[in-house]
């Protein structure tokens, strides 16, 4: 071999100077760079003792040529060098060789080699990534300037560390990390394009004042933490990925620093994310996808700790537990608790996304804080994002999706502020506060939500402004306990209750507000308080304000308008205040007084309601000032026994009659106006015209505006909703569903004979003997909800059923505890349903057999008897099992009088099946190509038809899981196509079995 001899030295200052090299040995040629460290001396070769750490600084002794030497041009030091046939034949005797910041060159092969390098150098694999393997017994360890290109680095036990950085700076390119973590204890490393798996504890674990960057890089396959920063530790990930661990994805712990952008997060088996302590966080493009529990979970330390922090590498060495010091990773027992003397750094996350979390999708617990900006969170197994204890959060024009429970939940002393976004179809509430948590909201939208859209509890604070509510069950806005509710532009719009509800005793404060299309518009319940200014109240079935019972409200220049039932009710001793509003064209009367109430209303309209303008009560009260009645139905004022309003400076227009009077009325009235009435009673009213007086003022049911007869209660009473869709499109959307035949014509039968009971009433001929009630008999999943919330809508377009809501109840809905649990438990569902339908589910529960003295018959004798005091109001649909539900028809005779038609749900064919999930793949743009339709047939028919078939419900999981296994397949691709992402091919079909 030539060799080339140099000083190898670039520039005058100390340091590192990279060199390559071009020589020819045994064959192979090989580009190298070499590093040359300044005044570094040149030394000759020293043997090497078998089985001892090679040392990178220990001296090297003798004079003799090395054979392994790279040539590097005349005059150049000798800074290369090669291992491998016709070379040096180990690494540890090349790198004695080999004088600092020199590179050595490594031919393919398995090395058993424990190495420390204690001075600067490079390691190259000559032949290219995965060629070269250092597996010594113990760790591979830097205490120097570094660098690694393309090598593979084996531990001996999974469970220690396979690289231990703990000075100098560790550099490595392409490199794989295998049977053990990489540890950072000191020093700092930088990883480009390597993959570390197969470790136990950690992936990658980073304690004291060591840093890390990995760009580009893959950590997975790790029976533990993914990536742990204890100590005052920095971790910076770049575009890389974590996936398939057992713990948690990352965890921070004491003061420890972690950026990361444009990084993936998925399978963890625990969290995402763990940060504890006084950790800080940055994450910006990055995805938490499919993790175990919490997408992120922030112990942050208790607000009033007042002990420092234990030593951060005490359980933070990832050497100490299953999951780099997972007993913070746990069942959180201690967690929120950890030690800390200041409030934690916090975390940001910008254009962030958590999907499918097997918990909640963003926990905060302790003091943590959290500021979130473009992020997603969906389809979480509970909460999108919880606060607890002294938790801050900040959201700025994020998304909650789909949550298992609620989207938005705040505890505690939790603090929440967000600006825009929105929280959609979460299972329970959108956003949840109680206990003492407070929340600023602007801009935020709330909609489908499964229980009310926010509710407000105990002590909590809510400050809402500008934001819209929409579609709800339950209520828009629920403020229950002691909460404080403010809300300044929001708008709220189809509550199946009350648009806003109060009750306990909350507070609410409303201005500029608008309540639209809700069941009704504002309801302040006993003992509660409302203050509303500028709001507006429009549609909806039922009453556009009602204040309960000793509850307290007052209105300043709000409208009130088409509502279906009355305009403002006020309740016994309601206390009540209108000033300068409007009540425009109510389906009931516009402002009822109820006994004991006795309100305040100055210039105040009541225009063309329906019944009476004013409608006082018996032994109500109240002082009217100002106010102007017109166009209403009945009478324009109602006064009843006892009660003794006084109207002064009031007008009433355009009226069939102005007064009417029960016994014992003693209105009082001055400077009244009376105008283009045609019966005027008003005493010394001015102005009167269009008609004479009448001799007999009315009194009854009449004069109250509460008509008895059936047909005009159906379209003009309390409780009707009207109908969103027709009869025709009702019945359109029948015949849609697939399968299902011999329902469709049971209710298409059903519907039929109601009409015709419809028209007998409406030509003033009784209605014929008919039970309402129905049994759905099938397997789970055989669409039977929604054939019952569909049978409701058609009998409200019919006219038989007020609203025509569904209301679902089981067992634990309607059973107690204790003696005297139960009756009230059913009543209160029972009521709920009122003008709707009450389905129950799983009937026969209600009648567990061997069990004769279950609570489970008192709820049966209450539901019989309120089924008979409420027949015209309400169908009741029991479900469950064929076979059981003749068990449970047949335990009461009560029972099967009332239940006297039953409707067979039959099993869907495997061809429907397959139809219900191309119905999915349409709604959610998806394509099913032909022979995925017929996979699908195939998958369908395989599966066993036991008691636990799902039927339609186990086609939609088929459905979900195979978009899951779409999304993993096509992630793998570097550029999908439009199609790629819209075709589901047969093998995201889940595996035989997982489905069912």
């Amino acid at each position: 071999m030539r060799r080339v001899r140099g000083r190898g030295q670039a520039g005058d200052g100390e340091g590192t100077a990279r060199i390559v090299a071009t020589g020819d040995a045994g064959g192979a040629r090989l580009v190298v760079g070499a590093v040359a460290v300044k005044g570094a001396p040149v030394v000759g070769d020293a043997p090497m003792v078998k089985g001892a750490p090679v040392v990178v600084g220990a001296p090297v002794v003798g004079g003799a040529p090395m054979a392994g030497r790279i040539p590097t041009g005349e005059g150049d030091a000798e800074a290369a060098v090669r291992v491998g046939p016709g070379a040096f034949p180990t690494v540890g005797a090349a790198l004695r060789a080999l004088p600092a910041g020199g590179m050595v060159s490594i031919a393919p092969g398995r090395y058993p080699e424990q190495l420390v390098l204690d001075r600067a150098v490079r390691l190259v694999a000559a032949s290219g990534p995965g060629t070269v393997w250092l597996a010594g017994v113990g760790p591979l360890i830097v205490r120097a300037p570094v660098v690694m290109d393309g090598l593979g680095l084996a531990g001996a036990d999974p469970a220690a560390a396979t690289l231990l950085v703990t000075a100098g700076v560790a550099e490595l390119a392409d490199c794989d990390i295998v049977g053990g973590r990489v540890e950072i204890a000191g020093g700092s490393a930088h990883l480009r394009g390597c993959r570390i798996a197969g470790a136990d504890l950690a992936g990658l674990h980073v304690l004291g004042d060591g840093r890390a960057t990995l760009t580009g890089c893959v950590v997975e396959s790790v029976a533990g933490t993914g990536v742990v920063a204890a100590g005052e530790a920095v971790v910076d990930l770049v575009d890389s990925r974590v996936s398939r661990v057992r713990g948690s994805g990352l965890r921070l712990r004491g003061r420890a620093t972690l950026w990361a952008r444009n990084c993936e997060i998925s399978r963890s088996g625990r969290s995402g994310l763990l940060v504890e302590e006084d950790c800080a966080a940055m994450l910006e493009g990055c995805l938490f996808l499919n993790p175990g529990r919490e997408g992120i979970r922030l112990l942050g330390p208790p607000a009033d700790a007042g002990a420092s922090a234990a030593d951060p590498g005490s359980s933070g060495d990832a050497g100490s537990s299953g999951d780099a010091g997972s007993s913070g990773d746990g069942d959180g027992s201690g967690d929120a608790d950890a030690a800390g003397d200041e409030r934690g750094a916090g975390v940001r996350l910008v254009a962030c996304e958590i999907v499918q979390a097997g918990a909640d999708g963003l926990l905060l617990e302790g003091a943590a804080r959290a500021s979130l900006v473009r992020c997603r969170i969906r389809r979480t197994a509970l909460a999108g994002v919880v606060a607890l204890g002294h938790a801050e959060l900040r959201l700025d024009s994020c998304d909650i999706d789909a949550a298992g429970t609620s989207g938005l939940v705040a505890r505690g002393k939790a603090s929440l502020h967000g600006v825009g976004g929105a929280v959609r179809g979460c299972a329970a509430n959108g956003v949840f506060l109680t206990d003492g948590a407070r929340a600023v909201l602007a801009g935020l939208t709330v909609e489908t939500s499964g229980y009310s859209n926010v509710h407000l509890g105990a002590d909590a604070y809510g400050e809402l402004s500008g934001g819209r509510l929409r579609g709800t069950p339950e209520h828009g806005l629920h403020v229950a306990g002691a909460a404080v509710a403010r809300l300044r532009g929001v708008s709220v719009a189809g509550s199946a209750m009350s648009g806003i509800q109060t009750e306990g005793t909350a507070a609410l404060t409303a201005d500029d507000c608008e309540l639209d299309g809700n069941a009704n518009g504002l309801a302040v319940a006993a003992g509660t308080s409302a203050v509303c200014t500028g709001c507006r109240i429009t549609g909806g079935s039922g009453a556009g304000v009602q204040i309960g019972t000793d509850a307290e409200a007052t209105l300043r220049t709000c409208r009130v308008e088409r509502t279906g039932a009355a305009g403002v009710v006020l309740a016994q001793r309601a206390r009540a205040r209108l000033e300068d509003c409007e009540i425009v064209e109510t389906g009931g009367s516009a402002l009822v007084i109820w006994t004991g109430a006795s309100p305040v209303v100055r210039s105040t309209r009541l225009r063309r309601p329906a019944k009476n303008g004013l409608f006082v009560g018996d032994g109500a009260a109240g002082t009217f000032e100002d106010c102007e009645i017109a166009g209403s139905g009945l009478p324009a004022v109602h006064v009843g026994d006892g009660a003794r309003p006084r109207l002064v400076g009031c007008r009433i227009l355009d009226c069939e009659a102005d007064l009417s009077l029960a016994e014992g009325a003693e209105p009082e009235f001055a400077r009244c106006e009376v105008r283009d009435v045609r019966q005027v009673r008003l005493p010394g009213a001015t102005g009167a015209g269009g008609g004479s007086p009448d001799a007999a003022v009315g009194t009854g049911p009449a004069a109250v505006g509460a008509p008895t007869d059936p047909d005009r209660r159906g379209r003009r009473g309390a409780a009707r909703e009207r109908p969103t869709a027709s009869l025709a499109d009702l019945l359109g959307e029948l015949a849609g569903l697939v399968g299902l035949e011999r329902v469709k014509q049971d209710v298409g039968a059903q519907v039929k004979l109601m009409r015709t009971v419809r028209r007998r009433q409406e030509a003033g001929l009784p209605a014929p003997p008919l039970s309402r009630h129905l049994v759905f008999a099938g397997n789970p999943g055989t669409g039977k909800t929604t054939v019952a919330r569909l049978y409701g809508r058609l009998l409200a377009a019919l006219g038989i059923l007020e609203r025509g809501h569904l209301v679902e109840a089981d067992r634990s809905d309607m059973v107690g505890e204790y003696v005297g649990h139960t009756a009230p438990k059913t009543q209160a569902i029972f009521r709920r349903a009122l003008g709707g339908v009450l389905f129950v589910d799983e009937a026969y529960s209600l009648v567990p057999p061997g069990l004769g003295n279950d609570f489970g018959q008192e709820a049966i004798a209450t539901l019989v008897k309120l089924m008979e005091d409420h027949r015209d109001r309400v169908v009741v649909i029991v479900a469950g099992y064929p076979a059981e539900m003749t068990r449970f028809v047949t335990s009461n005779p009560g029972l099967a009088s009332r239940f006297s038609r039953v409707i067979p749900f039959e099993d869907y064919t495997c061809a429907e099946l397959t139809q219900i999930v191309a119905g999915q793949c349409r709604q959610h743009e998806y394509e099913l190509p032909a022979p995925t339709v017929a996979a699908l047939d195939s998958y369908f028919a395989a599966l066993p038809r036991n008691r636990g078939f799902g039927n339609g419900r186990l086609a939609r999981q088929v459905f979900q899981q195979m978009t899951e296994n779409q999304a993993q397949r096509v992630a793998e691709l570097a550029v999908p196509t439009t199609e790629d992402l819209l075709r589901l091919d047969s093998v995201d079909l889940p595996e035989l079995g997982a489905g069912s």
